[in-house]
């Protein structure tokens, strides 16, 4: 049985949302049908409520587990109350058309399973999805034919294997987990996208707070012109190849078009460090997967 997600803004196919009033900006929402994969370290779930609360979203969503070994959130991030029963297997490994060609948009959450290396907390391959071509095949086609795609923080492995071209991770491109040396910490980022800084009532270059609470996060390089940089940070990672701590300027959030669809990424997500600052830019994207 299909199950749904079971936030305040989910209705059946075809339902228009309940008005509210506007959110820091938000206009009316379209996701239509989603499919959100749960992950470890993220509660993108959460997050879309907290929009429903205030800001008419239009959406049905479906859960599948994505979990590695489980939710791990801190106790004020709670993640869906009642489990996800569909597996990620498959959605991703069934044909387009029954898979994610079903969807107008859809989640990949940090922590979720088979696009490691090895697992987290183990010593076990976790590289099932990421080496599986039906797989890369469907995500690519999808997004082509209009699929909007969310990628957080440990998810980069699957977008940099199905567009390598587009992002430059540090570390070796042909080794899983690779880019995952961002230390811990607060930093302060600049936004440098026109348009998120008009969402947050900000001028471009304006600092904002984020806080990465765990080391180990994807860092980004450099990009090519086709991707837009939405928030940038001077930030410490670890050199892999000396191990040593490393500065420099990296884009945290970036977000690109392909084909009819549109792809955003973002190493950091909904979870008990979350700021005030993180959360505004984390609502732009929402606006940035919308169907209009």
């Amino acid at each position: 049985m299909r199950q749904l997600l079971p936030l305040l803004l989910v209705f059946a196919v075809g339902a228009t949302g309940v008005a509210c009033e506007p959110d820091s900006g938000l206009r009316r929402l379209n996701f239509g049908r989603t499919a959100l994969v749960t992950g470890d370290f993220d509660t993108v779930e959460q997050l879309i409520q907290e929009v429903a609360n205030t800001t008419t979203v239009d959406a049905e969503i479906q859960l599948y587990d994505g979990y590695t070994d489980g939710a791990h959130f801190d106790t004020e991030v709670p993640s869906a109350e009642t489990p996800p029963t569909m597996q990620v297997e498959e959605l991703l490994r069934a044909a387009t058309a029954a898979g994610l060609g079903q969807f107008r948009t859809a989640f990949f959450s940090c922590g979720m399973r088979g696009v490691a290396q090895r697992v987290y907390n183990g010593v076990e391959e976790d590289n099932h999805l990421v080496t599986d071509a039906t797989v890369l095949a469907s995500i690519g086609e999808s997004v082509e034919r209009g699929l909007r795609l969310y990628f957080s923080d440990w998810t980069y492995d699957l977008l940099e294997t199905i567009w390598p071209d587009r992002i430059d991770w540090i570390g070796d491109d042909t080794e899983l987990d690779a880019a995952q040396r961002g230390r811990a910490g607060p930093v302060n980022a600049r936004v440098v996208d026109g348009e998120l800084a008009e969402f947050m009532d900000l001028n471009v270059g304006d600092e904002i707070e984020i806080i990465f609470n765990q080391g180990g996060w994807a860092v980004i390089q450099d990009v090519v012109s086709s991707v837009d940089v939405l928030v940038e940070a001077d930030i410490q990672y670890d050199d892999p190849d000396t191990g040593e701590t490393m500065t420099r300027t990296s884009p945290l959030v970036v977000a690109f078009n392909a084909g009819g669809g549109r792809v955003v990424f973002t190493s950091f997500h909904n979870e008990a460090q979350i700021t005030n600052d993180a959360r505004d830019v984390l609502r732009f994207q929402l606006s940035q997967l919308s169907q209009q």
